[in-house]
């Protein structure tokens, strides 16, 4: 490794903790705040209060890594830019991308980090939160009814008029109705006053079957017991999946079932996505925030914390719109939706990087 490389690093280690740090301690520093405005001491131990804030630091940290990269990489170049350090290195004939590049690399070690921080830590950790703070009452527990929930098992589509969380880990169903095409003129539509879920296996019972040949009823009888076995994810039953809890594996298998069962499953395929993307934001700010601040480092010391905020506010504006509007609601795919602010960032970078040389 040359000289030029580590001079480099050195000047973006010491603004990357400070940077990182200082805003993890600001969310850590939020939760405790909600946790004593609404929870009372007296029925909750402090310990408690503790053990919440260190397993969401893992979730604070995957979004805190860019927001450190930014302010590193913004605040390194713009102090080499106004004293006058990049020009000697240029004038010694180190070109822009040249004093980029242990920036990117840096930025690459930070991707990584990031990605195995959200891949192995961050789910457990998640579990963990989740559940302590359901039974201190934090995050007002798990949804345990649900009603006119409509999902494909098999052959047959399936409406449930209620599905209730049963004591053992199961469902407990009601007022159901399957409906299923055997022929291409044919409709039978069977109903079942009550069933139950568990272990992968759907039992309906006390059924009554109507057979329709294109518009005619041609059959009126009691059917037999129903059982169909289709493991589904319980969860996505009764609102959005926690996604932050699972694996990319977990994440991989869960957007299979609920595919299977005709479930929408855009918000686990954003967050799929989004596993790769937000780490990669690392390389893109590494990328991003030297240029601009090369641009605007004449301006004054205090550029290159404005220009790594400004930089992070309008990628996060970005991401949000992107993953939470064109990506939830169907406008473009899943994966454009987690990586298209990316594109964009490091496209302007490249093309900023060229117009500098």
């Amino acid at each position: 490794m040359k000289k030029i490389d580590l001079y480099v690093l050195k000047e973006l280690s010491v603004p990357f903790l400070i940077g990182t740090i200082s805003v993890l301690l600001m969310f850590q520093a939020n939760q405790f705040i909600y946790l004593f405005r609404n929870v009372s001491l007296q029925n909750v131990p402090f310990r408690a209060f503790d053990q919440l804030v260190l397993y969401k630091t893992p979730y604070w940290t995957n979004m805190t890594l860019p927001v450190g990269m930014s302010l590193a990489a913004s605040l390194a170049v713009s102090r080499l830019t106004r004293e006058s350090e990049l020009t000697a290195m240029r004038a010694v004939g180190a070109r822009i991308l040249r004093v980029i590049m242990p920036i990117a690399a840096f930025g690459i070690l930070v991707a990584v980090f990031n990605f195995v921080l959200v891949e192995k830590i961050m789910p457990g950790a998640e579990r963990k939160f989740n559940k302590l703070s359901n039974e201190v009452g934090v995050l007002g527990g798990i949804p345990t009814f649900n009603q006119n929930v409509g999902i494909k098992l098999k052959n047959w589509w399936v409406n449930f008029g209620s599905i209730q969380r049963g004591s053992q880990g199961n469902l407990i169903l009601t007022d159901i109705i399957l409906f299923e095409r055997p022929q291409p003129n044919m409709t039978v539509i069977t109903t079942a006053k009550r069933g139950v879920y568990g272990s992968g296996n759907w039992v309906m019972q006390d059924t009554f079957v109507r057979i329709l040949q294109n518009e005619d009823l041609v059959s009126l009888k009691p059917g037999q017991d129903i059982t169909i076995n289709e493991p589904i994810e319980v969860d996505s039953l009764f609102g959005p999946p926690v996604t932050e809890e699972k694996t990319l594996t977990e994440l991989a298998q869960t957007i299979s079932r609920n595919r299977k069962a005709g479930l929408d499953t855009r918000v686990d395929e954003v967050q799929f996505h989004n596993r790769f993307a937000v780490p990669f934001s690392c390389l893109v700010f590494a990328i991003v925030g030297p240029v601009f601040a090369v641009w605007f480092s004449r301006s004054g010391a205090f550029v290159g914390v404005l220009l790594s905020m400004v930089l992070v506010l309008v990628y996060y504006n970005a991401w949000v719109i992107s993953t939470e509007i064109l990506g939830k609601n169907g406008w473009t795919a899943p994966w454009l939706a987690a990586w298209l602010p990316n594109f964009i960032f490091i496209i302007l970078g490249l093309f900023a990087i060229r117009r500098l040389e």
